[in-house]
């Protein structure tokens, strides 16, 4: 058999980040073998007209999809996997993703509690703690479920956000931009006076719906 080709299939099967060491187990190669005919492979499939990458990982290899085709594939695991509202919440964590799960509450409102738990348990998302409220993160399933390891294919899941949470999600950035740029004003011209009010508004608009949603935590 075709050395490429044993290659090539092992990719395919294990659909999974794999080492160039598993690799050269499975088809009885050298590892510079296998690094050789993967470099090819990445070249032949560049020049394809399909769905499919080949792609070098930090740990290895890994056959994927093609980041313009990931909202197809995040359309199909929206109809057939996850039910829109959960898929919903699961969009709005990965395009806020680093985020603090009291924000997503905010978003989400009180349905977000079951959404995070079930993906919790779906093994999507984990939470450690962080200060009054928890940190989400996403997980290693995640990024090889839905095959997102760069920030264009991230911005895939923008499309899955409601709309009525793009806007909520707007208002409180364009608050904290504000309270940003007062914060770097301080230090020129206005009076240390005046800026501490000003923060203290925006802290409160941002802080507030905080301190809500971890009555629930």
């Amino acid at each position: 058999m075709d050395p490429k080709k044993q290659v090539e299939s092992v990719l395919f099967a294990i659909g999974k980040e794999v080492t160039t060491a598993r690799v050269a187990s499975l088809c009885s190669l050298e590892e510079k073998e296998v690094e050789a005919h993967m470099e090819e492979l990445i070249e032949e499939y560049s020049q394809r007209d399909h769905a499919l990458k080949i792609e070098q990982r930090d740990l290895g290899w890994k056959m994927t999809v093609k980041d313009a085709f990931l909202p197809v594939v995040s359309q199909l695991v929206t109809e057939t996997e996850l039910d829109k509202s959960l898929m919903e919440t699961l969009a709005v964590i990965a395009w806020k993703y680093p985020v603090v799960q009291s924000e997503i509450i905010k978003l989400r409102h009180n349905k977000a509690y079951d959404h995070i738990k079930q993906l919790m348990e779906m093994d999507f998302v984990a939470k450690e703690k962080y200060g009054r409220t928890y940190r989400l993160k996403l997980t290693k399933k995640f990024f090889e479920y839905f095959d997102l390891p760069s920030a264009e294919a991230k911005e895939a899941f923008l499309a899955q956000v409601p709309q009525d949470v793009l806007a909520d999600a707007r208002q409180v950035d364009l608050a904290a931009s504000q309270l940003e740029s007062l914060k770097q004003r301080e230090a020129s011209y206005m009076k240390p006076k005046e800026v501490a009010a000003a923060e203290a508004a925006l802290e409160a608009e941002l802080q507030d719906y905080v301190e809500e949603a971890e009555l629930h935590v």
